[in-house]
């Protein structure tokens, strides 16, 4: 996989972002003339899969065996094996949203047109993009990108970027030419890549120098304008304002109560107070609520400290003070 172009942004790798990518051939008898000429009427990419998973997880490497879902996909270009072993990854965590594409048999022997895809999310639980796609008919050879982040350095995500795939070998069937039916191999192989020295030895899939492999396709992927949440932060978690407070905790709908929002939730204006805590009974006392409650004015001062005792009345309750409320 060649890297051909990176662009930074401003969006941090904290945040989910959506990317749209798109497929661009470059397998043709102009870059791979070996064989070419005999399926030039038929070559075609089967429908691409692209997978958003976490950087534990590959859905393929070279150097691992191909997994049944791998196997049917390099070999028939079928995806329903995958798909099953991908929701496996999706219920473990492993793996996040998935697109898969459309047959594409119009897009050979030019770079036109290309293949695009729906948008893809990528996650800070799902950071890497894979796909792949079966170079059709072939015993088994497929490209596509194997687990790449785009995350630079910084802790930002990549605005776009663009990779060259090369061809590879799944290791399940025989095969020299671009054929299917092909006997499967006695013995599965690992995964590997198609290059000057692992082609067959007619030299298919090298380039007119007969000195290398060119890259089959090129994708590119275009990070979706980042926007920011409708809601500000603080709504967007419960926090309201102050001039807001009253209607967060539901005090919009005092216009309907009978009682005034004070009375209603037990508060009291000053002059309220001695209702709220039961002097509104003082009236049936035989003394004032200054003297009941001990509470003389300036001028009776004396009265209450004892420096008059002549004047010192008897206290109905043999010395005990009882203080009352409601109903005593």
């Amino acid at each position: 996989m060649d890297v051909l172009q990176l662009t930074a942004s401003n969006v941090p790798i904290t945040k989910g972002v959506e990317y749209s990518c798109v497929l661009t051939n470059n397998w043709s008898g102009a870059n791979h003339p070996i064989d070419y000429a005999r399926v030039s009427g038929s070559a075609h990419w089967s429908p691409p899969v692209l997978l958003a998973h976490s950087n534990l997880i590959d859905l393929w490497s070279p150097g691992d065996f191909a997994s049944p879902g791998i196997e049917n996909l390099a070999e028939m270009g079928t995806t329903s094996t995958l798909q099953s072993e991908i929701e496996v990854l999706q219920t473990k965590g492993l793996a996040g949203d998935l697109v898969i594409g459309v047959n594409q048999f119009n897009q050979f022997n030019a770079m036109n047109p290309t293949q695009d895809f729906e948008t893809i999310s990528l996650s800070p639980s799902s950071p890497c993009l894979s796909t792949i796609s079966m170079m059709a008919p072939s015993p088994d050879w497929f490209s596509g990108i194997e687990s790449f982040c785009p995350r630079e350095p910084g802790g930002f995500w990549f605005q776009s970027f663009e990779v060259a795939t090369y061809p590879f070998d799944a290791g399940t069937e025989m095969g020299e030419t671009y054929s299917i039916n092909n006997d499967p191999e006695s013995r599965h192989g690992p995964i590997y890549p198609l290059t000057k020295e692992t082609v067959p030895d007619s030299g298919i899939l090298l380039d007119p120098t007969g000195t290398k492999v060119n890259p089959v396709a090129v994708w590119k992927c275009d990070l979706n304008d980042f926007e920011e949440m409708d809601k500000s932060p603080e709504e967007e978690f419960g926090v309201v304002k102050e001039d807001e407070m009253m209607k967060e905790i539901g005090i919009n709908d005092l216009k309907n109560m009978d009682k005034y929002p004070e009375e209603e939730f037990g508060v009291v204006k000053e002059d309220e107070m001695m209702k709220e805590i039961g002097m509104n009974d003082l009236k049936n006392m035989d003394k004032y609520p200054e003297e009941e409650f001990g509470v003389v004015k300036e001028d009776g001062m004396m009265k209450e400290i004892g420096k008059t005792k002549k004047m010192k009345k008897e206290d109905p309750n043999g010395g005990r003070r009882v203080l009352r409320g409601h109903g005593n």
